[in-house]
């Protein structure tokens, strides 16, 4: 097991490596940073100020899951374990650091492990599915992001058809053959599929709270919506232009493809997918490298803010009074 996480972490390092060198081997690096260099630096600030915003929002989605789940949460605890969750993500080689975080104060909350694990999960699936539904949107919207794109469309509902088949699956699949299944099972596969079983109960616990989740779907709508701005700030700082509504498309898709589990926290995936998806709006590769490096910076300064707090928070718990 340990030889095979290996392996996988050095294709990771050897994938983002290899995409960085080739995808900055015939650009200016100088030049790259004097595009940073030169961006409004009023515009960078409204830019790293939308990260709070979203820290509130995702915070009120989660504790609107938790409550669903007959528990509570304050939401100043929340918003720390989400920026520790932060800080994990830019400094472990994966975002499963993250979320482990999360899964474990809600744990912390009083929350059973297989609640506090279902609670992250559709956390998590909730924002996937409102990346995607904005992407749609967005190109049925504009008929000119549908040429730049050939297929797209057709892909981007295969994805969210499958997403529903996903939610589908998982909400009609009865616990109990899991759990019997598990019962008939001996040593690591009784308890993985043991635990998958009490996940599956947690995750349909929902069904009886379909307000509650659309609520937080459509939070995950504004959530999304505040990523885009972000975007949109960053780009006019660097002096960019790429129609608006046309970001409100290259933004989530660039998301959701950084989201897969192929390299080392994104790094050479993000410059690689800035640099095509923004080439096809006219944007020299320098300045789509610019964006790219300048929104991971903005990441790692959230990792650090998010280091910040977890040094100096307390383990107690945090069962609302």
């Amino acid at each position: 097991m340990r030889k095979k996480k290996a392996l996988l972490l050095c294709l990771k390092i050897f994938l983002s490596v290899g995409l960085i060198l080739w995808i900055t081997h015939n650009v200016s690096l100088e030049q790259v940073w004097l595009v940073i260099a030169d961006a409004h630096v009023t515009l960078l600030f409204f830019a790293f100020s939308l990260f709070f915003v979203g820290y509130f929002i995702t915070a009120f989605r989660w504790r609107m899951l938790i409550r669903a789940q007959g528990g509570d949460a304050p939401v100043l605890y929340l918003v720390r374990s989400f920026m520790v969750a932060i800080f994990f993500n830019n400094f472990l080689p994966s975002t499963i650091g993250g979320d482990a975080v999360r899964m474990y104060d809600s744990w912390r909350l009083g929350n059973t492990t297989s609640g506090a694990v279902s609670v992250v999960l559709v956390d998590r699936f909730l924002g996937v599915l409102a990346l995607l539904l904005i992407a749609l949107l967005a190109l049925l919207m504009d008929p000119h992001i549908s040429t730049q794109f050939p297929s797209i469309a057709i892909w981007v509902g295969i994805t969210i058809f499958s997403a529903g088949l996903v939610i589908w699956i998982v909400l009609n699949t009865p616990p109990g053959k899991i759990e019997t299944f598990a019962l008939k099972s001996s040593g690591v596969i009784h308890k993985l599929a043991g635990f998958l079983g009490k996940v599956l109960n947690a995750l349909q616990s929902y069904k009886h709270s379909p307000g509650a989740v659309v609520r937080a779907l459509l939070l995950s709508f504004l959530l999304q919506l505040n990523v885009v701005i972000h975007f949109i700030f960053l780009t006019r700082a660097l002096e960019i232009n790429v129609p608006i509504e046309a970001m409100f498309f290259v933004i989530p898709v660039a998301i959701f493809i950084m989201m897969l589990p192929v390299s080392i926290n994104g790094i050479g995936l993000r410059e690689t997918v800035f640099v095509f998806l923004f080439s096809l709006f006219g944007v020299p590769h320098i300045e789509a490298l610019a964006l790219a490096w300048l929104a991971y910076s903005f990441s790692l300064a959230q990792g650090i803010l998010g280091g910040m707090v977890f040094a100096v928070r307390r383990e107690h718990s945090a069962r609302p009074a």
